[in-house]
Order: structure tokens, then C-alpha cells, then sequence
């Protein structure tokens, strides 16, 4: 068959993903189904948000179609089923962004900082589930936060739920006092299994139930910063790694491998790395305030 060749490049999309699903289409994705394509939109939308942070338009540009076309793909599936088509998708998020927006589409008073849109995006969401009979699962505020996100990112929303409920520390310290009191608690594990000087020790629920006290109240303290958690772990990451291979090539000029170098030895060549990276920080910040 010929590619499609309409006017419209979201026509063209959409018939390309429908010729794709076709007797006539691809055989892989003709076997695919909602869930078996989790994977792929989890990727897509991850690749985009790595191009955001590296500042790569024309990257971000591909990345965004790529995640473009995973939409018109589980649209078409949808379609195939009779639930609905991409025409709807693009319909109802339309509709809802114009209700929720009130102060952009309609009486603009008393609408001046973005906390104020966020709570008043708040109480229109609730009016739309109550208009349509959506009472929360198990008569549970947190039961609709999906099972499916990621860990940092369900514990962010967990705790900014029961927080406009009023359930909140008042104040960061309360929040730092509290995570202080958990290292002591796990430290107290710590010690009862063995002592800190081991290399490793045995995996024990009560520890890790410990440990998953210190990243909830990580996450909780985030918030309270005003840091995006899973923002904030993926920067540390980024740091690490590059650090990390500017030490490997200092050891490169070696002639050694990292495991012929005695720790201090590594740990010289990664105070190295982080003096340099500091210095071409620094370097920067001058030519961009220039």
C-alpha cells in the first residue's frame, strides 16, 4: 500500500497507525495490545522527559512524536474495539481543560497565583466525579492514585492528598525531626542484625520496613521544599555518573583498571572529578551572565 498523503499530518499519522493494525499491516503490530505496548509508552515518555533536561529541541521534537504516535496507537486499538477513537481523546481532554480553566475561558476574578489554580483545578476535578456518580474506591481519597506509578512518584501523591485534607506536619521541621527519629529507629535494627562495619548484611523485613519509613518521610521533606523528588534523585544520578566517568578516565591514563587502585587512590582521582566538574560549573555560570 501507498503512504498516506492527506493535508493533514495528524490525518496522516492516524491512517498510517490504522494501515499499520490493517490485514495488510505489520505482523508485530497487529499482535500488540494495550497492555502488551506498556512498556513502549513507559520508554517513550521517559526519553522525552530526558530530552527536556538535556535541552535537546530537535531530539525533544522526535521524542515527542514517538510518544505522539503511542496515543493514536492506543487509540486505533480502542477504535478497534468500539470504545472509542482518537477524535474522542482529543475531544474530552478539550472539553475538560476548557472547565477546568475557568479563569483563562471565563470569570477571571479572584484567580492570581498558580497555588490558586491548583486548588481550584482541585474542587472542579471533585465536581466532575460527583456529576458523574464517581464516588472514590472503598470510600478512600487515595484509592484512585494509580497502583501503577512509580514508587517516589505514588508516595508524592499519597502525601499531597492527605495534606489538603489538613493531615500534615505544620512546618519543615517537623518533618526533618521526624526523619531523624527514623534513622535512629533503623540504626537501632542495624545494630540488633549486626554490626555497621559489615561489608553487607542479610536482607530483614524489619530493616527494610525501616528503610521504607526514611524515603517516604525523603519524599515528604521533598514537598515541603519544594523539590520534585523524583526530579531531584535523577539530578543526583546525573552527578554521580558523571563524576564517575571522569574518574574512569583519570584511571584510564593509569594503565590500570579501577580494581587495581586501593580505594584511596579511586577516592583522589573522584575528589579530582569533582573539582573539575566544579570548576567547568563555574566556568559556565561566567560565560552564560556575559
Amino acid at each position: 500500500m501507498n503512504p498516506p498523503n492527506f493535508d493533514s499530518p495528524i490525518q496522516n499519522l492516524l491512517q498510517l497507525t490504522s494501515d499499520l493494525r490493517s490485514p495488510e499491516g505489520c505482523p508485530w503490530d497487529k499482535e500488540q495490545t494495550h497492555r502488551s505496548v506498556i512498556p513502549h509508552l513507559l520508554e517513550e515518555t521517559y526519553e522525552v522527559v530526558d530530552t527536556i533536561e538535556k535541552g535537546d529541541d530537535n531530539h525533544l521534537k522526535e521524542e515527542l512524536g514517538d510518544l505522539l504516535f503511542q496515543i493514536t496507537f492506543h487509540s486505533q486499538l480502542a477504535k478497534e474495539r468500539g470504545a472509542f477513537d482518537f477524535q474522542d481523546v482529543a475531544s474530552g481532554v478539550f472539553q475538560k481543560l476548557v472547565y477546568r480553566h475557568p479563569h483563562v475561558y471565563g470569570n477571571k476574578a479572584g484567580i492570581g497565583t498558580g497555588e490558586e489554580v491548583l486548588t481550584q483545578w482541585d474542587q472542579l476535578k471533585q465536581k466532575e466525579k460527583e456529576s458523574k456518580g464517581i464516588l472514590p474506591t472503598n470510600g478512600s481519597l487515595l484509592s484512585e492514585i494509580p497502583k501503577a506509578l512509580p514508587a517516589i512518584q505514588r508516595s508524592e501523591k499519597i502525601q499531597s492528598k492527605v495534606t489538603k485534607q489538613g493531615f500534615d506536619w505544620p512546618n519543615v521541621g517537623g518533618v526533618f525531626q521526624k526523619f531523624q527519629e527514623e534513622i535512629q529507629e533503623l540504626d537501632t535494627e542495624l545494630q540488633k542484625k549486626g554490626s555497621l562495619t559489615s561489608k553487607k548484611l542479610p536482607y530483614d523485613e524489619r530493616i527494610e520496613d525501616e528503610l521504607g519509613d526514611l524515603f517516604f518521610l525523603l519524599v515528604n521533606l521533598s514537598r515541603k521544599l519544594s523539590i520534585d523528588p523524583e526530579t531531584c534523585l535523577r539530578r543526583a544520578n546525573e552527578k554521580f555518573e558523571s563524576r564517575f566517568r571522569l574518574m574512569e578516565g583519570y584511571v584510564a591514563k593509569t594503565g590500570k583498571t579501577l580494581k587495581d587502585h586501593s580505594l584511596e587512590e579511586l577516592d583522589t582521582y573522584w575528589d579530582l572529578a569533582k573539582e573539575e566538574l566544579r570548576v567547568k560549573f563555574l566556568n559556565q555560570n561566567n560565560m552564560d551572565s556575559k
